[in-house]
C-alpha cells in the first residue's frame, strides 16, 4: 500500500486542502463546464501547485467529452520522410496543448490501421489523423478524423495532403531540361500502381505526363519496389548491377532517390555526370553529405498545422441545433486542402549551381 508520501495525488485531496467540493475542483482542472468564483479558484490552484497533482488526461475527456489526446497514424516512421512528417504533427500538438499517440501501421497495413483507431477512439482523443489507411477502412462515427498526405478515393472526412501529380512532373521536366531522354522512374509496389490516387501512383503519373509531354518513350523505364529502405536499397543495387545504367532517374521519394545514390557510389557510377537523380519530399537527411539531392521539397510544418486546422473545425459543437449537441461542423467535411511542393536544385541533377530553387 502507498503511503501519502508517495501515492499520487487526487482529485479529493486537493479537494480537501482547497476546502472546496471535488466537483468544484473538477470545474477548475477542465475549465468548465461551471464557472467558478475567482476566490475559490485561487485556493484550488494553490492546492494544486502545492500537492503536485496532475490531471488524468483520460479521466477528464469521461467528464468533458474529449481528452487533449490525438492519434497519428504513419506507415513506417523509420522512413526519413513519415519520421519527420510525424514529428512536425508532434510540435504542432504541443503548441496547441495536446499530446500525440503514434502508431506504424505498416506499408501493407492488413488491417492494422483498424486496430490503431479503434484503440485510440477508446480513449476518447480529440481526433485522428490518418497518414496512409487503406481504403475501406471503418472510421469512427464519434470521433474526428482528418486524411493526410495519402487520401484514399471518395472519402467524405477532411483531407490535406501535397501537389504529388504537379511536383513530379516539376522534378522531371527539370532533367529533360538538361536534355535527358533516358529518364527512369523507380516507383512504388505495384499494389500503388500507375491508376491509383495514392502519393505513389500520383508522382509516378507525373513521370509519364512529363514523358509523353516531351515525345519520350516510358515503355521498359518504370521500376517498382517496397518504400520501405532496407528492401528499396538492395533494389538499387540490382537494377544498377544489372546494367545499362540509365542516364537519370526520378525517384518517387527520397529514400528511394538516396538508395540509387548509394547503389551508384557501389557499382562504381558517377552522379551526375553518369547517372542524373531526382527524388521528392525534401527530408533532411537529402540535404546532409557531400551530395545534396536534388528534390521537390513538401512544406510538412504547414500541413501540419492546417490539418490541426481542420480538427478544430471538426470537433466545434455545430452552431445548427438541428444537427445536435457537439455535432461536428459540416463544412469542414468536405474541404480539401492541398499544399504545392518546391523543386530544390541539388549536385544530383547537372546544374552548375546547387542550393537554387526552381
Amino acid at each position: 500500500m502507498e503511503s501519502p508520501a508517495t501515492r499520487r495525488p487526487t482529485l479529493a485531496d486537493v479537494a480537501r486542502r482547497a476546502g472546496a467540493s471535488t466537483a468544484v475542483v473538477s470545474y477548475v482542472v477542465n475549465d468548465g463546464p461551471r464557472a467558478v468564483a475567482p476566490a475559490t479558484r485561487e485556493r484550488v490552484e494553490a492546492a494544486i501547485r502545492e500537492l503536485g497533482y496532475r490531471r488524468n488526461p483520460i479521466a477528464g475527456a469521461l467528464s468533458v467529452g474529449r481528452s487533449n489526446l490525438v492519434g497519428l497514424l504513419v506507415p513506417d516512421t523509420a522512413n526519413g520522410f513519415f519520421g519527420e512528417l510525424s514529428r512536425c504533427f508532434e510540435a504542432e500538438g504541443r503548441r496547441r496543448g495536446l499530446m500525440t499517440m503514434l502508431g506504424n501501421t505498416g506499408y501493407d497495413d492488413d488491417g492494422v490501421s483498424e486496430h490503431y483507431i479503434s484503440g485510440f477512439s477508446d480513449l476518447r482523443p480529440r481526433g485522428i489523423f490518418g497518414m496512409s489507411v487503406a481504403s475501406g477502412t471503418r472510421l469512427p462515427a464519434d470521433t474526428p478524423f482528418v486524411f493526410i498526405h495519402s487520401v484514399p478515393e471518395g472519402v467524405t472526412a477532411p483531407s490535406v495532403r501535397f501537389d504529388d501529380l504537379a511536383g513530379a512532373r516539376t522534378a522531371v521536366e527539370h532533367l529533360i531540361a538538361h536534355g535527358y531522354t533516358d529518364i527512369h522512374c523507380l516507383a512504388g509496389p505495384h499494389s500503388e500502381g500507375q491508376h491509383g490516387d495514392g502519393p505513389g501512383s500520383l508522382r509516378e503519373q507525373g513521370w509519364r505526363q512529363a514523358m509523353t509531354a516531351a515525345g519520350l518513350a516510358t515503355e521498359g523505364r518504370i521500376h517498382r519496389s517496397s518504400f520501405d529502405r532496407v528492401v528499396v536499397e538492395g533494389y538499387a543495387r540490382d537494377m544498377l548491377g544489372a546494367g545499362p545504367w540509365p542516364r537519370a532517374v526520378f525517384a518517387t521519394t527520397d529514400e528511394q532517390a538516396l538508395a540509387v545514390l548509394r547503389a551508384a557510389t557501389a557499382v562504381g557510377a558517377r552522379v551526375p555526370e553518369d547517372i542524373a537523380l531526382a527524388g521528392f519530399d525534401g527530408i533532411r537527411e537529402a540535404m546532409l553529405g557531400g551530395v545534396r539531392l536534388t528534390t521537390v521539397r513538401v512544406p510538412m510544418e504547414q500541413l501540419a498545422a492546417r490539418a490541426f486546422d481542420l480538427l478544430d473545425t471538426l470537433a466545434a459543437p455545430s452552431p445548427d441545433p438541428a444537427c445536435g449537441a457537439g455535432a461536428a461542423v459540416g463544412a469542414a467535411a468536405a474541404e480539401h486542402v492541398v499544399f504545392a511542393g518546391e523543386l530544390v536544385i541539388g549536385d544530383t541533377c547537372g546544374c552548375p549551381q546547387a542550393g537554387a530553387t526552381g
